[in-house]
């Protein structure tokens, strides 16, 4: 019995030990990852009411949600041992947009969005979960293909992203980042969408504090 205790107690006392080697953290870290974002498509921003008129005909887009992919970069200042200041950029696609239309044509969406906020993180040994709340705008855009050559319609609008994610220590220099989710609301068209990102990739960690 006094053999568990005295274990117990130095399990007890070496814990923060344990987490004080955690503090292994960088000045500046660089981000970049694949991003999923589940999406409005925002259709009544893409012209008229959706209507975009092209030679030949009138391209009608119709509001729903879409499944987009493409990228996300970062780069987070670690103020000190919690806190960062992170400026994020997001492209992502869609081939494939839904639309009807009474001229053959092809069709790609694309979203960008560019927001900074604060990062607190906590560094428990090898996970590094953390959590966010950015602020700043995306831009969309719909391009148009046809016989008829092409025609480009965007908007831009105030955005958001809240959420968070887990990164996992591999060395000095480099983590994985196993996941990041954040909810995105937008608003286009002077109304509120409610968007959903996830994605995942490696962060390089350079200039000790």
């Amino acid at each position: 019995m006094t053999k568990w205790f005295l274990l117990l107690l130095m399990a007890l006392v070496s814990a923060p030990a344990a987490l004080a080697q955690s503090s292994d953290y960088s000045r500046y870290e660089f981000y970049g990852g694949y991003a999923y974002q589940r999406t409005s498509n925002n259709a009544a921003s893409i012209g008229t009411n959706g209507n975009v008129a092209v030679p030949g005909g009138i391209v009608h887009f119709d509001s729903r949600g879409q499944n987009f992919g493409g990228f996300t970069a970062e780069f987070n200042q670690n103020l000190n041992h919690r806190w960062g200041l992170v400026t994020s950029f997001t492209g992502v696609y869609d081939n494939a947009p839904v639309y009807a239309t009474s001229t053959p044509v092809r069709v790609k969406a694309s979203r960008y969005d560019l927001l900074f906020g604060p990062r607190y993180t906590l560094r428990l040994g090898r996970f590094i979960p953390f959590a966010e709340g950015m602020a700043g705008f995306e831009h969309m855009s719909v391009r148009i293909d046809g016989d008829f050559g092409k025609v480009v319609k965007g908007d831009t609008a105030f955005a958001m992203a809240v959420g968070g994610g887990v990164d996992v220590h591999v060395s000095h220099h480099f983590d994985i980042r196993a996941i990041q989710a954040d909810y995105l609301p937008t608003f286009f068209n002077g109304t509120h969408q409610n968007n959903y990102r996830v994605g995942a990739g490696v962060k390089l960690k350079i200039v000790d504090p």
